[in-house]
């Protein structure tokens, strides 16, 4: 796991509530305060978080945990970034050309939403309770917005170096088109945007066959002027 380093966050003239450890031991110490703190999120989502629970699960005393933040916005978006690294190496994973290489487009499109539906599913609390505090928060959508920029990247990408295969007049258009619908679609199917549940009476894998047959059809579809 990447150690944590709030200059990652922090820039010039941004507030600064956390204070990275200098020793080895205070740096494990406050990581296990970080993996808790997800844990945490993951469970309960951003309602439940309380720092008296992070410091019982982590078994880093309440004081010691404030000679790192300020406070538990602070510790939220510490977290963040810890979270953020581990999203970025599966985003990698996901859309990464040699995973895919010599498989055709009608199999890749399937094969790569199933596979988005999976993370979005594993990480979903964690990204729910994030999207929830980053619509008061513009330091944690900000972060957020740049972890979903880069996996619409890095699928768009993925898909476009397949221009023979891809027959729809135009190409970036169709699969940026094809990425808003399916991560809409399964941000609003898993529950990633909390101010609504989870759509009721879904089947998560109707759902994602279908959004790649749909996808698929989309791309080979070749559209009159």
């Amino acid at each position: 796991m990447v150690p944590f380093d709030p200059s990652r966050q922090r820039r010039d003239g941004e507030r600064s509530g956390i204070r990275a450890p200098k020793q080895e031991r205070s740096q494990r110490s406050f990581e296990r305060v970080l993996d808790a703190a997800l844990e945490l999120l993951m469970e309960k989502g951003y309602a439940g978080f309380a720092l008296t629970e992070v410091s019982r699960r982590s078994g880093v005393s309440i004081g010691s945990i404030y000679t790192r933040v300020d406070g538990k916005d602070d510790l939220l978006r510490a977290a963040q970034q810890r979270f953020q690294h581990r999203m970025l190496a599966e985003h990698r994973q996901l859309a990464d050309p040699d995973r895919w290489n010599g498989e055709p487009l009608g199999r890749l499109v399937p094969a790569l939403i199933a596979e988005l539906a999976r993370m979005l599913a594993r990480n979903g609390g964690i990204l729910g309770a994030f999207q929830q505090r980053g619509a008061t928060d513009p330091e944690i959508a900000a972060v957020g917005k740049a972890g979903y920029t880069d996996l619409r990247d890095r699928f768009t990408a993925l898909l476009l170096a397949r221009p023979d295969e891809i027959r729809h007049p135009d190409p970036s258009r169709a699969v940026g088109s094809c990425f808003v619908t399916v991560y809409a679609a399964l941000a609003r199917a898993l529950a990633l945007d909390t101010s609504a549940e989870a759509a009721e009476g879904s089947d998560l894998g109707t759902l994602v066959e279908d959004l790649g047959a749909m996808c698929l059809a989309f791309l080979l579809h070749e559209a009159a002027d």
